[in-house]
């Protein structure tokens, strides 16, 4: 489903008899969207309560085969059900069933893992005890609607891990159970790397961003091309940071200065030209960018763009290596992720 679907619901969720619903929702990428229902990274309750309504909202959903066929019929259910389990001073509710933990780590994004989800007697055919819940951040360097649709896919190809549907400022998606973070030492392991390049791969090689909108934005619309991102993406963050004369303090606004802005574009637009010219010169004729394919001329494939260590899950038992946090994701060099990493 194209990113537009999450910017019509949001106007339908303005209108008069929409705007003071915080159960007002609509499908989109398969999965509930919930454009006024915000959460504060600062208001657990909120966090759990976002849980909570999502979780019940997808379980709804998948027992009608990924459909809602009576949106009022449906959003009489999310409210009866959170009526009966919001109270959080009752022992009986699912909101006290609930424990919530801020989770380490997250630079971009604020979030917690909500679990007890498999103690909720109400909630039937769960197979899982936790999520996790993603409060957006890094506001206009990200478009959410982009981002949001590019994950669905990704979790649709089996490259990213579930995701479960959308609130107003950010996401639920599946707990990883039995996973941490790499650490240093885990990268002297072979077979460790090993199990990188293979995910690496997969994301590289079986990824294709699906048609439409996505494709548009992530690949262009010039037929056999697929444009690389990556400037566009840098032209942007530069555009925004011109634009800033002033910062919270006199210091950062020194400190910006002595950055030297020009010069630095210009040197970006100069190693853009210097691309641009191998790519011609090494042009055999086939316009089409190559994934995994043998043209002589740099691989532009679907790329993570940020594979620090922080970015890829190791299982403790089985070694399995899960990529996540897709956020910077888009069309790229092939090389540019494994220079990156």
């Amino acid at each position: 489903m194209p990113p537009s679907h999450y910017i019509r619901t949001r106007k339908l969720s303005q209108e008069p008899s929409n705007s003071n619903e915080s159960f007002f929702s609509k499908v989109v990428d398969s999965h509930p969207y919930f454009p006024n229902l915000s959460v504060s990274a600062s208001d657990i309750s909120s966090v759990k309560q976002a849980a909570l309504v999502l979780v019940y909202s997808s379980l709804l959903l998948r027992s009608n085969g990924g459909q809602i066929d009576d949106e009022v019929e449906h959003k009489k259910k999310l409210m009866e059900f959170f009526d009966t389990n919001s109270g959080g001073t009752q022992e009986s509710s699912a909101m006290s069933q609930l424990s919530c933990t801020k989770v380490t780590g997250g630079i971009t994004n604020a979030l917690f893992r909500v679990s007890g989800f498999q103690s909720i007697t109400s909630l039937t055919a769960v197979d899982f005890d936790s999520v996790l819940v993603r409060i957006f951040g890094a506001e206009g360097m990200i478009d959410r609607d982009i981002e949001t649709s590019t994950y669905a896919a990704l979790c649709n190809a089996d490259i990213a891990y579930k995701y479960m549907g959308r609130f107003s400022n950010g996401r639920i998606e599946g707990w990883l159970d039995g996973y941490h973070p790499l650490q240093n030492q885990d990268l002297t392991d072979e077979a460790t790397s090993l199990e990188i390049a293979k995910e690496m791969a997969r994301l590289h090689c079986l990824f294709d961003v699906p048609e439409g909108e996505l494709r548009d934005h992530h690949c262009g619309t010039e037929l056999d091309v697929i444009s690389v991102g990556l400037w566009d993406q840098l032209s942007s963050w530069m555009e925004q940071a011109k634009g800033y004369s002033e910062f919270k303090t006199a210091k950062d606004t020194e400190r910006a200065r002595s950055l030297q802005l020009d010069k630095i574009e210009m040197e970006v637009q100069t190693i853009i030209q210097s691309f641009a010219a191998t790519e011609e010169e090494n042009d055999s004729g086939d316009s089409t960018a190559s994934i995994c394919g043998s043209s002589s001329k740099p691989n532009v494939v679907f790329c993570h763009n940020d594979l620090l260590l922080a970015n890829i899950m190791k299982n403790k038992t089985t070694g399995h290596i899960q990529l996540i946090d897709f956020e910077y994701g888009g069309s790229n060099y092939a090389a540019f992720d494994m220079a990156n990493h």
